[in-house]
């Protein structure tokens, strides 16, 4: 069967499902909760089956002021025999006055990434008339937590750590494959006026992270790595509302592991799923349009550029990576205003298809 046939089934019946009369919600819950089958195809990892969940609930009943806390697990297995799971917490707590993040997970993940063959060691370019895909295997654990203060109006500060250990190995003579034991620690700042963290409709969310990694703590690698984020929304009448964002992620110092560069795509600028624009740097800018059309029914649509590089003087530089898609909403959750939803987009190349409880940009 056409794969994009196979694709158009897949969406269909996905939506379908999100449809019935008994959707996956409990009201007048303590905790209420939503679910997604996942049932894509991706060419890179090839058929895919999985579930998103999450839980949503008042951290204290007596506090009007916090948004909801939340306990969400992602679950996926891939035809290429490649799986991943993982558990997220996000708390809210003493009226907003503080804001946490946990996650672990576990991931056996067979990729590919884009690399030149020279005669020497080899390089990274985005020709590929002058380079081929080398498949890898990488072998994931991880643990992640973060911990923020409002100080001053919707000002947080913070600190964050991560611990991970990864070992990839590549079906190629000419890499090095690569083990690493990464401990990083950090700090974070967080500008936040948005009227909902799960679902703006106006407002803004700006944050600066930091990550880093020293030999000295028990890292196989020292450098470090800023990311920078920042998201905008215009209300437009009663029923949509535009987005813009710029996003960055940043790796620096003398020695950054295969692991420790930033790819174009994964969960941020949708239509890049294959891994071939990777590199130190990423820049992204984007806009999306959400339109609730009907009752708990929603649509977006959005479109953004990226550029990856590994400098500012532009060594491995990209060009330019646009990238533009749609996607169909259902609100699973009106208390909460959580939606849940399948998203399609194309890049430059390359495509990918995307389910998700709750919108983008809003971890």
């Amino acid at each position: 069967m056409n794969k994009n046939i196979l694709i158009l089934l897949l969406l269909i019946c996905t939506v379908s499902g999100l449809s019935q009369p008994k959707p996956a919600v409990k009201k007048n819950k303590k905790v209420n909760l939503a679910f997604i089958p996942v049932i894509s195809y991706n060419r890179s990892f090839d058929a895919q089956i999985g579930i998103m969940a999450s839980g949503y609930f008042d951290f204290n009943k007596k506090d009007t002021i916090s948004p909801a806390s939340m306990v969400s697990f992602s679950g996926n297995y891939f035809t290429s025999n490649t799986i991943f799971f993982g558990l997220f917490n996000r708390m809210f707590f003493n009226e907003d006055k503080w804001r946490t993040k946990a996650a672990i997970g576990y991931g056996d993940i067979k990729f590919q990434t884009f690399m030149e063959m020279p005669d020497g060691l080899p390089g990274l370019m985005i020709d590929e008339e002058n380079g081929e895909f080398v498949d890898y295997r990488t072998m994931l654990m991880f643990l992640y937590g973060e911990a923020s203060r409002r100080v001053l109006g919707d000002l947080f500060l913070g600190i964050r750590f991560t611990y991970s250990y990864v070992n990839t190995v590549f079906d190629s003579d000419y890499v090095p494959d690569e083990t690493l034991n990464l401990l990083g620690l950090g700090l974070q700042a967080e500008y936040d006026t948005r009227n909902n963290v799960f679902n703006p409709k106006s407002g803004m969310n700006g944050k600066i992270k930091t990550f880093s990694f020293f030999e000295a703590l028990g890292s196989t690698e020292t450098y470090h790595r800023i990311n920078l984020e920042y998201n905008k929304y215009f209300t437009l009448g009663k029923k949509a509302i535009i987005m813009a964002r710029f996003y960055s992620a940043v790796s620096a110092g003398d020695s950054i592991p295969f692991n420790g560069q930033n790819t174009v795509g994964r969960d941020d600028l949708r239509g890049y799923t294959n891994g071939k624009f990777r590199a130190n740097q990423v820049y992204d800018i984007q806009s999306e349009y959400r339109w609730s059309f009907y009752k708990k029914w929603g649509m977006v649509a959005f479109t953004g550029v990226a550029i990856a590089t590994d400098n500012l003087k532009g060594d491995n530089y990209s060009g330019l990576l646009p990238g533009a898609g749609a996607g169909i909403r259902f609100m699973a959750i009106p208390k909460r205003k959580i939606n849940v939803g399948v998203d399609a987009a194309v890049g430059k190349d390359d495509w990918g298809i995307y389910f998700r409880i709750g919108e983008p940009f809003t971890r």
